[in-house]
C-alpha cells in the first residue's frame, strides 16, 4: 500500500488530504502530521471567539474548486441559517470557528468514511517533524520529535505560515506574563491588564483587529496602541459596480513601472466614477501570480518597499461589522495607531516599553501594561524558527526561492534543491510559495493548489476546473 504523509494539518494540509482520499483509485494511507494548532482548523479556523469572522463571503469559501456552492450548501444545513435569504448568504462572513467545523467535517467524511469499499487508512499523529531524509527514489524518512520516525513514499510540505519574528530584548520576554508571543492562543486575554491600562499592540493587521474586536467582545475598556512600519489599516470590504477587465494582452511581460501605471490610471478612473478603487486591485485576482513571476527580482523588491504595504490592506479586507468595530475604537480615542520601526522591547518592574523610529527617524518610546506581538509570520525564510526547515535548508534538500520568502517549487509543486533540481517525492503548497507565487495564503488560491498536488502525488493528470472568477466585493 502507497504510504504519502502530509506535515501541517491545516487547510492546505487537510484538503490535501480530503482531495487524495476523493481521487485516489487504488489502496492508500495517509499520514498526517499535526502540531500545536487543531487538526482541520489551523490557526486560522481555530480559533473558537465568534466575532472572529472570515474576510472573504462565504460565496468564495467552498473548499473544492470543483464544487463552488459547497459551502454555502453545507451552511444550509444548519438550523442558525434557516432565517437568511440565499442572496443574503451568500454575501455574509461567517465566523471563523464555524468553517473550521465544516473543514473538520469534511476531513472526517473522507479521511475516516463508514464504508468498507474505501480502501483507505488514515493516521493522524500528532508531533513536530523536525528533518526529512530522502532514503531512496520510493521512500523518504520523516525525523518526529518525540515519536522516533516514520516512512513514506511521497511528502507533502503543507506547513503554513511562519511563527512571528523575535524581538530584540535585553531580558527573556517568554515568561513575562505581560506580553504575549503568539495571540493565536487566546488564553492571553484572561491574563490582560485591569480596565484603564494601557496596552501596545506590534503590528496593525489582520491578526491586531481580531485583537481588537475580542477586547470589544469581552468589554475590556483602556488605552490601545497599535504600531507598525507603515501604520496602515485593513479596508473594508464594500458594494461596487462591475468593471471590465483591463490588462492588456502581454501585460505579464511588461515592467512594473508600466504594470503600475495601468493600474494607477484604473484606480483614478474609478474614482471619477465615484467607486472605490480597490476595485482595480480585484481586478487583478485570476492574473497575480503570473503577473508576480514575470517580474524581474529588482521589481519585486521595488514592489514590496513601494507597494507591499498598500496592496496588503487593500487586497486582504475585512468585514465591513469588524472594520466598524476598529473603527469606532479610533473615534472614541481607545485605539492609536502610529508609523514607526520597532527597534527593541525593554522590560521595567512597571511596564514594557516598545522603543522605535518614526518614519523622520526620530526616536521613540511607548509604554505598556501588556504588550502583544501581532507582527505577522517571519519574512525572511532564512531566519525560520522551525527545526524541519532549518534542517532542510542545512542539508540543502530545499532551497530558498530569490525573495528569501520561501522555497522553490517546479511548476508541479515539487520541491527544487540547490542545483534547482526537483527533490524525490517532497513537494510543498501553501505559504511557503509566497516568494514563487505571492498571493498564496487565502483559500480561494488555497483550495486548487490541494487539490491539484493530490493528483499529481497521485500520478494522475490534473484536472482542475476553470474557476469561474469570483469577484470579493459584493456588486
Amino acid at each position: 500500500m502507497r504510504t504519502i504523509a502530509i506535515i501541517g494539518g491545516g487547510f492546505s494540509g487537510t484538503m490535501t488530504a480530503v482531495n487524495l482520499a476523493r481521487f485516489s483509485e487504488e489502496p492508500l494511507k495517509i499520514i498526517m502530521i499535526n502540531t500545536k494548532r487543531p487538526f482541520g482548523r489551523g490557526t486560522a479556523y481555530g480559533t473558537a471567539r465568534r466575532e472572529h469572522l472570515l474576510n472573504v463571503a462565504a460565496r468564495n469559501m467552498s473548499a473544492f474548486p470543483d464544487f463552488p456552492n459547497h459551502f454555502v450548501d453545507w451552511l444550509r444545513t444548519r438550523s442558525d441559517f434557516d432565517h437568511v435569504s440565499d442572496q443574503e448568504l451568500r454575501e455574509m462572513f461567517i465566523p471563523r470557528a464555524i468553517y473550521g467545523d465544516y473543514i473538520r467535517l469534511i476531513a472526517e467524511m473522507h479521511l475516516r468514511p463508514v464504508h468498507s469499499r474505501f480502501q483507505l487508512q488514515f493516521e493522524l499523529i500528532e508531533d513536530e517533524a523536525t528533518d526529512i531524509e530522502l532514503e531512496n527514489t520510493e521512500s523518504v524518512r520523516i525525523v518526529l520529535n518525540n515519536q522516533g520516525s516514520i516512512s513514506a513514499n511521497a511528502v507533502l510540505l503543507a506547513t503554513g505560515n511562519q511563527p512571528p519574528a523575535a524581538l530584540p530584548s535585553a531580558s527573556p520576554l517568554a515568561f513575562d506574563l505581560r506580553y504575549c508571543a503568539d495571540p493565536w492562543d487566546t488564553s492571553f486575554f484572561e491574563r490582560l491588564p485591569p480596565h484603564g491600562s494601557e496596552i501596545v499592540i506590534l503590528g496593525t493587521g489582520l491578526t491586531m483587529v481580531d485583537v481588537i474586536v475580542t477586547m470589544d467582545a469581552i468589554g475590556w475598556r483602556g488605552k490601545v496602541t497599535a504600531i507598525s512600519r507603515n501604520g496602515m489599516l485593513p479596508q473594508s470590504h464594500f458594494r461596487g459596480i462591475a468593471y471590465p477587465d483591463y490588462l492588456p494582452v502581454g501585460m505579464d511581460a511588461l515592467h512594473l513601472d508600466k504594470l503600475v501605471q495601468v493600474v494607477e490610471e484604473n484606480c483614478q478612473r474609478l474614482v471619477r466614477m465615484s467607486q472605490n478603487p480597490a476595485i482595480a486591485i480585484d481586478k487583478l485576482r485570476p492574473h497575480t501570480q503570473r503577473l508576480w513571476q514575470g517580474l524581474s527580482i529588482e521589481d519585486k523588491k521595488d514592489f514590496l518597499s513601494k507597494y507591499g504595504a498598500r496592496w496588503n490592506v487593500t487586497r486582504h479586507r475585512i468585514a465591513q461589522s469588524i472594520h466598524q468595530k476598529v473603527t469606532d475604537r479610533l473615534d472614541e480615542g481607545m485605539l492609536q495607531v502610529i508609523p514607526g520601526t520597532i527597534e527593541s522591547l525593554v522590560t521595567t518592574e512597571n511596564s514594557i516599553n516598545v522603543r522605535y523610529r518614526d518614519q523622520l527617524g526620530n526616536e521613540g518610546q511607548l509604554s505598556g501594561d501588556f504588550v502583544v506581538n501581532c507582527t505577522g509570520p517571519q519574512s525572511r525564510f532564512s531566519r525560520s524558527n522551525s527545526s524541519l526547515y532549518r534542517n532542510l535548508i542545512s542539508n540543502q534538500i530545499i532551497s530558498l526561492d530569490d525573495m528569501d520568502m520561501g522555497i522553490r517549487i517546479d511548476d508541479d509543486f515539487a520541491v527544487l534543491n540547490d542545483v534547482e533540481e526537483p527533490v524525490g517525492n517532497l513537494y510543498a503548497i501553501g505559504p511557503p510559495l509566497k516568494g514563487t507565487l505571492w498571493e498564496t495564503t487565502a483559500v480561494p488560491e488555497l483550495r486548487g493548489q490541494a487539490m491539484r498536488v493530490a493528483q499529481i502525488m497521485l500520478n494522475q493528470m490534473p484536472s482542475l476546473p476553470e474557476e469561474e472568477y469570483l469577484i470579493e466585493y459584493c456588486i
